[in-house]
């Protein structure tokens, strides 16, 4: 399992078992509960919300790049700074 999912719901609650997971992936969705998940999500506090970075900005902080060390240094402080990964790739 890649590095990326170790911390995923399914990860967490499946391990490797593959049909558990293939079958979770294909139930059907109770409308109810999903309308639950929602509402709860939208009372959740997002860090940054009302930050919207310049993409301007963004360009800056990748100029004059002289090597791969430098351009990932550069990523991670982009992504403190509020950058969303999106935004970064």
């Amino acid at each position: 399992m890649p590095q990326c999912l170790k911390n995923s719901y399914i990860a967490q609650n499946y391990n490797d078992d593959k049909e558990a997971i293939e079958i979770f992936l294909n139930s059907a969705i109770d409308s109810s509960v999903l309308q639950q998940l929602k509402r709860g999500a939208s009372l959740v506090e997002a860090p940054n919300i009302d930050k919207r970075p310049k993409e301007e900005d963004l360009k800056a902080i990748f100029e004059n790049i002289t090597d791969i060390k430098e351009r990932n240094s550069r990523i991670v402080q982009a992504y403190k700074d509020g950058y969303s990964q999106h935004m970064i790739a």
